[in-house]
């Protein structure tokens, strides 16, 4: 069934930081690699059998260069990450197992 516009109530309004994303991506960590649309936020699942039982996401905020990264930690379970845009996710760094999320518009 093709996308009806007739059942969106949010197609009018402009896209803010704090409104509902319009898309979701899995993402797959790539060192180098910026995302195909940054990221609106990211959200982050962390199996509990991850090492250690936290997970570390290693990311690049839209704004900082190409080697700056910061590691955001992550308990178990599906939870935000701090909100910040997101151009790239690091495998270097990136917990194996946790499955992270992009929310992007458009």
């Amino acid at each position: 069934m093709p996308y009806d516009p007739a059942r969106d109530p949010m197609r009018g309004h402009a896209a803010s930081l704090t409104s509902p994303t319009r898309r979701l991506a899995a993402v797959t960590p790539a060192d180098g690699a910026d995302l195909p649309t940054y990221a609106k936020a990211l959200w982050a699942f962390v199996p509990e059998d991850v090492a250690g039982g936290v997970g570390t996401v290693r990311i690049t905020p839209v704004g900082a260069g190409d080697g700056e990264s910061v590691d955001v930690l992550a308990l178990p379970g599906l939870q935000p990450l701090p909100p910040c845009q997101v151009r790239r996710v690091w495998a270097t760094g990136t917990s194996a197992g946790v499955h992270v999320y992009a929310l992007v518009e458009g």
